[in-house]
């Protein structure tokens, strides 16, 4: 199914020659159209009549054309009939006419300007192509990890501002994202530990290392971070559980073992 968004009514300004004017002087008359969006790159179109009836086809054209040609009518009123017709192409908008549309429009110095319309063969196809190129890309590990830095900095700057509890959902919900995250991440999310650390946020950058652990479980660096963060919240008895998990990964991981001695004798100080 095609996707459309219905924009409203625009109209572009067309010369004409009337017959009876036999000094052949041309005028300008304003014709509308109903607007749909199809993606960021072509707009539908359909004529209405003197009327405000629905008049021809449904045509597609290039953005580019669209915005130097059309311009949008904020006041003009629809029959009722007509606004459900247009909210229904767009729901559930499914061809369009084979023919390309023709009609010439004049640019700013009267010459002859023709906007590259394209077949609904042509049409179905750049949005199905486009929709798949947009997936894609959107689903790229380094798209996907610039909207985590993004989001990152969003909540960084909510924190910034005194906004304490938005600040600690908005970093809940990055750690909590799954679509799109693949074990490359995990440097990311890491990172984003190892700040949380800094601002004394343990509780987050705990979410924020559990996320490293889940996406590299045999990382041993992952165990012994995420150790750490417990050590700052206190409890000693997963402290030493991760750190014996990186030990049993890495048994040459210096830092874990120096560091549960540490909190092995601390322990034993506490009794």
């Amino acid at each position: 199914m095609l996707q459309l968004e219905y924009k409203g009514v625009y109209y572009t300004s067309e010369y004409e020659t009337p017959d009876s004017d036999l000094s052949g002087d041309a005028c300008v008359k304003n014709v509308y159209w109903l607007v749909w969006f199809a993606d960021n790159q072509t707009a539908m179109i359909q004529a209405l009549a003197p009327d405000k009836s629905v008049s021809g086809k449904q045509y597609r054209l290039r953005m580019a054309d669209f915005v130097s040609r059309f311009t949008e009518e904020e006041d003009f009123l629809l029959p009722p009939q007509v606004l459900a017709h247009a909210h229904l192409v767009e729901h559930e908008a499914r061809t369009l006419p084979d023919e390309p549309y023709s009609f010439v429009l004049k640019d700013q110095h009267g010459s002859d300007v023709t906007p590259e319309l394209l077949t609904a063969t042509q049409a179905v196809d750049v949005v199905r192509k486009e929709t798949e190129e947009h997936e894609r890309l959107s689903s790229a590990p380094e798209h996907v990890a610039g909207n985590l830095q993004a989001s990152f900095e969003e909540a960084l700057e909510t924190l910034e501002k005194g906004n304490r509890r938005d600040a600690l959902k908005l970093f809940s919900a990055i750690a909590d994202i799954s679509e799109g995250i693949v074990p490359e991440h995990k440097y990311m999310f890491a990172g984003f530990g190892t700040d949380l650390r800094k601002q004394k946020l343990p509780a987050a950058a705990l979410k924020h290392q559990l996320k490293v652990v889940e996406l590299s479980p045999e990382d041993d660096h992952a165990l012994f971070n995420v150790a750490r963060v417990y050590y700052d919240m206190g409890d000693l008895g997963n402290t030493i559980r991760y750190l014996n998990k990186a030990i049993r990964l890495n048994k040459d991981l210096r830092p874990a073992h120096k560091f549960l001695d540490y909190v092995r004798e601390q322990g034993r100080a506490a009794k």
